[in-house]
């Protein structure tokens, strides 16, 4: 399979399939990440492991092999010129019956608030709608997540209904509320 067709990018950044050479750097973001990321453990039960590289390794060997079975598609966002790690987007429950898909995303809190993960967001959707013709697009994101929710709603997603206590926190048992967004492609 030649990766190089899901290439993505823009005059700053470049997203690629993530590979087992990229393991280090996701590492290294998750640390730098981590604080940010555990804030919201019932939507990111992942984050409540402690990082090692060993496990970033198995995470991008496995990803691969998603890729393969067409079932979870995960996206490194660089910067094209200097190269750094700026996040993760994904697709997974992927219904290509109905061209449907959920995203998922996390940026590397080094580079908060710079516009990195907004620019990656808007080509990774476009990409999604265009070239891969998805129809709809899904993302829940913990009701207090204002920044993954502004961000969603930065990327022109819909707020289609708040699902109240749906997922369970791994820390202490209460049930959160998640928000559930769409876009939708009206060209489809």
């Amino acid at each position: 399979m030649d990766l190089a067709q899901y290439k993505i990018e823009n005059e700053q950044i470049v997203l690629n399939i993530v590979q087992e050479s990229d393991a280090e750097d996701i590492y290294i973001g998750i640390k730098e990440s981590l604080s940010d990321l555990r804030k919201f453990p019932a939507s990111l039960p992942w984050a409540l492991e402690e990082p090692n590289l060993d496990a970033s390794q198995a995470f991008c060997r496995s990803r691969l092999t998603a890729l393969f079975n067409q079932e979870n598609f995960v996206f490194i966002v660089r910067s094209k010129t200097s190269h750094v790690f700026l996040g993760i987007p994904d697709i997974h429950c992927i219904r290509w019956d109905e061209n449907q898909a959920s995203i998922g995303f996390w940026g590397n809190a080094r580079y908060q608030g710079q516009g990195y993960m907004l620019q990656a967001l808007s080509i990774f959707i476009d990409a999604l709608l265009h070239r891969w013709a998805f129809s709809k697009l899904h993302a829940y994101v913990d009701v207090e997540n204002s920044a993954a929710r502004k961000l969603c709603e930065r990327v022109n997603f819909e707020l289609k209904e708040i699902e109240f206590q749906s997922v369970q926190n791994p820390i202490d048992a209460t049930w959160r509320d998640i928000c559930h967004y769409m876009f939708e492609n009206k060209d489809k």
